[in-house]
């Protein structure tokens, strides 16, 4: 069962891991083509002046909660649901590999050009991890060419957003074998181990944008933007709905 949600007119949806997982399999048997994007609280704001990206999440298949503001903001709407729903881009290209492992399917991975991890870093790390799985791995200039001849079922697309998410709404229609094409941010940076996850404990408690400002602290402006910004509409909005209750 999915729970559906709206923040700041952007959808949300509550699954639990093991429901996803049979609604993964269901879009790869299927007929249609499936686009699934992780929104955290940076999303929300940036889909607030960019239609086009607002219009990519609310259309998407699938728009799982990557992010504890977004639970926090659920749970400020009255809605019981813990930190445990939660699903970030790595949980969630790991059940994809598990399944695409399991059922013989097809992965692209799509990386940027000059993101952290190279393509051929990170072709070596998936054959090692994952030996079984029938794969390849391109960037932004190649991966249109190469998916002609590979015909992949699934596409995995890591150029963060907005931009990983209107290039998957652009060009899904483009790759007519992908059944699930997904953004998914940063994972293949964290799993190369490029990038390092926040410890647990700071996860546990929601508070990995603490952990990066102190490990990153030139990404002020994204974190000011994921939680700042992001309650401060959610105030405003809150507010303005009251102002016209009342």
């Amino acid at each position: 069962m999915i729970k559906e949600y709206k923040i700041l007119g952007v959808k949300v949806q509550v699954i639990a891991k093991h429901i996803l997982r049979e609604y993964l399999k269901n879009f790869l048997d299927s007929d249609t083509q499936h686009q699934v994007t992780t929104v955290n609280p940076e999303f929300i704001v940036t889909a607030q002046k960019n239609k086009k990206f607002k219009d990519a999440i609310n259309n998407s298949s699938l728009a799982t909660i990557d992010g504890t503001g977004i639970i926090q903001a659920l749970q400020f709407a009255g809605q019981k649901i813990g930190l445990d729903q939660r699903l970030t881009g790595v949980e969630l290209t790991e059940i994809i590999l598990d399944i695409a492992v399991q059922n013989n399917h097809k992965v692209m991975f799509c990386l940027r050009s000059t993101g952290l991890t190279s393509p051929d870093v990170f072709f070596m790390h998936i054959k090692e991890k994952y030996p079984e799985l029938d794969f390849q791995v391109s960037d932004e200039n190649d991966v249109l060419y190469k998916t002609q001849g590979f015909l992949p079922e699934i596409l995995l697309v890591g150029f963060g957003a907005p931009d990983q998410d209107l290039w998957i709404a652009e060009n899904i229609d483009k790759i007519s074998s992908v059944r699930i094409a997904a953004g998914v941010g940063g994972t293949f940076d964290f799993m190369t181990g490029k990038q390092k996850r926040a410890p647990k404990t700071f996860r546990s408690f929601g508070l990995e944008w603490l952990w990066r400002f102190f490990k990153q602290p030139w990404r002020i402006a994204r974190i000011n933007r994921a939680i700042f910004v992001f309650y401060y509409l959610l105030i405003k909005e809150r507010l303005k709905n009251k102002e016209y209750e009342g």
